[in-house]
């Protein structure tokens, strides 16, 4: 089992599902069940859900997108095959019809894809959910006297590139995992002796 010092190496570096078990094992045999403790474990506990989540999203967008460019390469193998195989007098008339059903097969294809995009956009929602209420909590302890309009703008100004349909799906899961990675290593700096102190 992994010290805390050295699960938290990854968290920093490559944060992964696997990076986030390893840490969870260091967190359980801590000694003492402090909120910091208890806040790390549940922090890294929706991070966890979030990349499990996102890398099973991302599989199936990277295969509909293969699907999508073979169906796209399918539509070139029937313009050739009208090309090689008929006569002229059919040729026109195969290369409309074969043309249009191939062309509807790439639309409907393209449609997984942005059905990927929709999919993904609940990860991120479900994400930023988490993130605004664990914001919310650090930000109440560490500025107890910052009016909750202030603290609110201030939270959701953070967190609005997530929001934004312009941003691209990439850019969101790149901002949405660095926010956990700060919030989860602000609780796990709690745990650790100061710097110079004996362990």
């Amino acid at each position: 089992m992994k010290s805390l010092q050295e699960a938290m190496q990854p968290i920093l570096s490559e944060p992964t599902p696997r990076a986030l078990l390893d840490l969870q094992g260091a967190l359980l045999a801590f000694g003492g069940d402090g909120p910091a403790r208890d806040r790390a474990l549940a922090l890294a506990g929706v991070f966890y859900d979030y990349l499990s989540e996102l890398e099973s999203k991302l599989a199936a967008r990277d295969y509909s997108e293969l699907a999508s460019h073979l169906d796209i390469g399918a539509v070139g193998a029937v313009a050739l095959e009208n090309l090689l195989y008929v006569g002229d007098e059919e040729f026109w008339r195969r290369l409309a019809v074969g043309g249009m059903a191939e062309g509807l097969m790439v639309a409907a294809s393209r449609q997984y894809v942005r059905g990927w995009q929709v999919e993904t956009s609940l990860v991120y929602n479900r994400a930023i959910w988490h993130l605004t209420g664990a914001l919310w909590q650090l930000s109440s302890e560490a500025q107890p006297d910052l009016p909750n309009a202030q603290r609110w703008d201030a939270i959701q100004t953070l967190l609005a590139p997530a929001h934004d349909p312009d941003v691209p799906a990439t850019d969101k899961a790149l901002l949405v995992g660095r926010i956990y990675q700060i919030l989860l290593l602000t609780y796990l700096a709690r745990l650790l002796p100061p710097p110079g102190a004996e362990s």
